[in-house]
């Protein structure tokens, strides 16, 4: 009784693995989310760009 718990065990381990891998192969990995950048340095404006921005041509 007990060798048959161990198998069935084991049958149904090895059942789970091959279920989850085949899910993973279907589906594809979880992708990550391309949230914000860290530093978005393109989008900052310093200072003297703002004023001569705001100067009037001459």
């Amino acid at each position: 009784m007990q060798r048959i718990q161990k198998v069935l065990r084991l049958i149904g381990m090895v059942l789970l693995i091959g279920l989850a891998s085949f899910g993973l192969s279907v589906g594809g990995a979880v992708p990550i989310p391309a949230g914000r950048q860290k530093y978005p340095s393109e989008n900052v404006e310093t200072k003297e760009e703002k004023d001569e921005d705001l100067k009037p041509d001459e």
